[in-house]
C-alpha cells in the first residue's frame, strides 16, 4: 500500500491513523450496485405507471399524463438518485454494500454544498461512457473523480460498523 492510498486529515492528530483511500475498484463496485438500483427503480416507476395508466408500454405516448407521471418521475428516480440519497443519508446503498463513504478532506462528513458540487460534476464526470470520471481516478493519486476534487472529498473505506476504516 503507498503513501496515496492514505490520508492523514489535516485536522486529525498524528495519534489518528490516517484514512484508507478507496481506489478504483471500490468505487466501481458501489457504481454498479448503485447504477443497477437506480436503473431498476426507474425501470419499475415506468413499467408499473405505464400499465396503470395505459394497460401497455408502448413508448409512441406524447400526452401530458404521460410526461407528467410517466416519464419524469421515472427520470428524476434515475437522475436524483446519488444527490438525494448522499444528502438525506450520507450514502447511497451501493457504497454502504462496497463498504466505501464520502468524507470532506478533514476526514468529517461533507457539507450539503459539498455533496451538491459533487454530484452536479457527476455529469460532466460520466461523459463519453463515464471515460472521463475513470480518467481522471486513474490520474490522480488519491483515486478521486473532478466532482471530488473541487467538492473537496474523498471516498473511503468503512469498517463493518460504519466507522472509517483505518487498517
Amino acid at each position: 500500500m503507498t503513501s496515496a492510498d492514505r490520508l492523514q486529515a489535516p485536522d486529525r492528530t498524528s495519534a489518528d491513523p490516517p484514512l484508507r483511500i478507496a481506489g478504483l475498484g471500490g468505487r466501481a463496485y458501489a457504481f454498479v450496485v448503485d447504477w443497477h438500483i437506480r436503473t431498476m427503480a426507474g425501470l419499475a416507476w415506468y413499467a408499473a405507471s405505464m400499465w396503470i395508466l395505459y394497460q401497455d408500454f408502448t413508448v409512441t405516448r406524447t400526452d401530458s399524463t404521460f410526461w407528467l407521471v410517466v416519464f419524469a418521475p421515472s427520470a428524476g428516480i434515475y437522475l436524483l438518485y446519488h444527490p438525494v440519497l448522499e444528502v438525506v443519508t450520507g450514502g447511497t446503498p451501493g457504497k454502504r454494500i462496497a463498504g466505501v463513504r464520502i468524507v470532506a478532506r478533514d476526514g468529517r462528513p461533507p457539507g450539503i454544498a459539498a455533496l451538491a458540487i459533487r454530484n452536479v460534476l457527476r455529469l460532466i464526470d460520466s461523459l463519453l461512457l463515464y471515460a472521463v470520471g475513470l480518467a481522471s481516478v486513474l490520474a490522480t493519486a488519491q483515486a478521486v473523480r473532478l466532482g471530488d476534487i473541487v467538492a473537496g472529498t474523498l471516498l473511503v473505506y468503512v469498517d463493518e460498523d460504519g466507522q472509517t476504516d483505518t487498517r
